[in-house]
């Protein structure tokens, strides 16, 4: 198994991500996130957030970016990945992503609503670890 499949396997498997990116200021500013409805590859991912939001805001002046995941049950697996980050505006796009448990958090309870956020994120690299053992990718 490659380490991208070791990677992806993991990804498929796990809930807990969090996003960072450059602030204004220059420093990192990390926020964890809900992952995408779907999850097919890493080629691609998906995350939801708020229109409003900093971080959203900070992804229009400086989409480099990056995402880590990690399993909770397995703490000495994780991965990194750096890339770019993007604000999808295709409504089909944002209607495929949109999930049901969103509801409360938007008052138009809706993918329509301008407050829900889709963000892309494009991997250029990725670091794997894996009980004491990092694979770059």
């Amino acid at each position: 198994m490659t380490t991208k499949e070791k990677a992806e396997r993991l990804y498929r498997s796990v809930n807990t991500f969090f996003l960072t990116c450059t602030g204004e200021d220059g420093y990192p500013h990390t926020k964890a996130v809900v992952p995408g409805k779907y999850r097919d590859s890493i080629n691609e991912i998906y995350f939801c957030t708020n229109t409003s939001s900093k971080f959203a805001g900070e992804i229009i002046k400086n989409p480099k970016t990056s995402v880590y995941f990690y399993s909770r049950n397995l703490i000495w697996k994780g991965c990194m990945l750096k890339g770019n980050m993007e604000i999808i505006s295709d409504m089909k796009i944002k209607e495929k992503y949109w999930q049901k448990k969103f509801k409360n958090a938007y008052p138009e309870k809706s993918f329509t609503d301008p407050d829900f956020c889709l963000l892309k994120f494009i991997p250029v690299s990725g670091r794997f670890y894996s009980w004491y053992k990092i694979e770059d990718f």
